[in-house]
């Protein structure tokens, strides 16, 4: 009989697993073998969970025949309550019997896994609440349900509304009238420097600067024509000399 721990420690809330073998010794065989799982503490229920026939979720499995070239192999967990803060460690125990006339002692093999502190949830700490001791803000979990349809044509088409109510609305302003006393000529030496400014302000800033390169541009092409007209006259006159 031996047992070997899986792990050697898990959190609360987790199983400690454990793999039971039974064999037997000197070339010999038994029939009707039967293993029993014992904890400590008693409190963590064991239970066989592969290798048994009849016996997966309960404590006891019946083997049947075993021989030493033939060992059979169980697969047995404690599972580690949430709450079992007390507990630090759990112990498996597994015993082999037989049924028989002679007197023996039945075989029996142990082992021992620790238990820590329970795992913290992903995203925070324990239990869901904020870190630093901020509550979480209520309402925020969405329930599990089907996912709405969102084919449908309701839920697809969306009415257009009348956008107008989002603009300013724009007034023209009223006409200045003329301050009493102010004859037609006072108007119009009024409206005088207005056209003024008007023309001036539609003129182009970079306008001037234009106007004033393409002078340049034109009076050194004026430049270079007479050069080039002076040195033709200056030749032909040095030949005909």
């Amino acid at each position: 009989m031996s047992v070997q721990r899986s792990q050697s420690s898990v959190p609360r809330g987790q199983s400690a697993a454990y793999i039971v073998q039974v064999s037997a010794k000197n070339d010999g065989s038994a029939a009707a073998v039967t293993v029993a799982l014992t904890s400590q503490p008693s409190s963590q229920k064991p239970v066989f969970t592969g290798g048994c026939a009849n016996g997966n979720g309960t404590a006891s499995c019946r083997v049947g025949a075993v021989s030493d070239k033939q060992p059979v192999t169980l697969h047995a967990q404690i599972p580690v309550a949430d709450d079992a803060s007390s507990v630090t460690s759990v112990r498996l125990t597994a015993t082999a019997s037989v049924t028989t006339t002679a007197k023996w002692t039945p075989p029996s093999a142990a082992e021992t896994v620790a238990v820590t502190a329970a795992a913290a949830a992903p995203g925070g700490s324990p239990g869901g609440s904020s870190p630093e001791g901020v509550p979480s803000a209520p309402g925020t979990t969405l329930p599990l349900g089907p996912v709405p349809n969102l084919n449908s044509v309701s839920s697809s088409l969306i009415g257009a509304g009348n956008a107008s109510g989002l603009f300013p609305a724009i007034n023209p302003g009223a006409t200045p009238s003329p301050s009493p006393g102010n004859g037609a000529s006072d108007g119009r030496r009024n409206a005088e420097p207005a056209r003024s400014s008007a023309a001036i302000a539609f003129v182009k800033p970079g306008l001037t600067g234009q106007v004033a390169g393409l002078i340049a541009l034109l009076v050194a092409v004026l430049l270079t024509v007479t050069r080039l007209s002076l040195r033709r006259r200056f030749r032909s006159r040095k030949q005909g000399s």
